[in-house]
């Protein structure tokens, strides 16, 4: 099995390796089975992407914004998620993604303070999630790391169906209809203690008035543990690859 990771962050960024890693455990994979690219430090063109791969997955996007725009492979990125889903590539995307496939085909990402969410939360599923088979084995809602100050607006494209909500954020996981491509706002590959180093790293995004010797109480305040999120990822593979 051989799965491209697509990644967003500036190439001098640690969390490259940290998000490779976090993807690898929670598909129980070892490294060498992902490819990956940076799409934000490297050369590419997305002709040339899908040949190969088994799957592709998304990370999230480091100091990035779908919203604000302004740089030089936005649309292109939009392209290649169309592209995927033309090709009917299976397809897992977190944060980032969700909100380039959103973006994608139409729907609105916004930045609204009042939608961010940093640290554990808790994610409810919809009429569709609980008939989605890739999330059988939720009975009710679930605990899911989250990172994101940009979030999609309810009013999805119509081939997009809302599987997931929370308090904040209407939209929590999307499927492609007739295409096995998924995507969350939350985080399944990263686990608390992973959500915090996130959480430490861009602080200054996510928490810019703490003082940084307040930021390791205020990490453990909110986060917990989320054990059926960091199943997903391994349940797609199963399902879908």
């Amino acid at each position: 099995m051989k799965i491209l990771l697509l990644q967003a962050r500036d190439a001098n960024d640690p969390m490259l390796r940290h998000e490779l890693e976090c993807f690898a455990e929670r598909c129980e994979l070892d490294v060498d089975r992902f490819d990956t690219l940076n799409m934000a430090a490297e050369e590419w063109r997305s002709d040339d992407l899908l040949e190969h791969v088994n799957a592709v997955m998304v990370g999230g996007s480091g100091d990035y914004s779908l919203v604000d725009g302004g740089f030089d492979w936005h649309q292109p990125y939009l392209a290649l998620m169309r592209r995927v889903v033309a090709r009917r590539v299976p397809t897992f995307a977190s944060c980032f993604g969700l909100q380039a496939i959103v973006q994608a085909f139409g729907g609105t990402v916004e930045k609204r303070a009042a939608a961010a969410e940093v640290g554990t939360f808790r994610i409810e599923l919809t009429a569709a999630g609980r008939a989605e088979p890739l999330f059988s084995e939720v009975a009710d809602g679930f605990d899911a790391q989250l990172g994101h100050n940009d979030s999609a607006s309810a009013d999805l494209p119509a081939n997009l169906i809302n599987l997931a909500s929370s308090q904040r954020a209407p939209v929590q996981a999307i499927r492609v209809v007739d295409a096995p491509v998924v995507a969350t706002q939350f985080h399944p590959e990263l686990s608390m203690s992973a959500n915090i180093v996130r959480y430490r790293r861009y602080l200054h995004a996510y928490n810019p008035g703490i003082a940084e010797e307040e930021a390791d109480a205020e990490a453990a305040r909110i986060h917990r543990p989320s054990p059926i999120a960091n199943r997903l990822l391994r349940r797609f593979l199963d399902d879908y690859v």
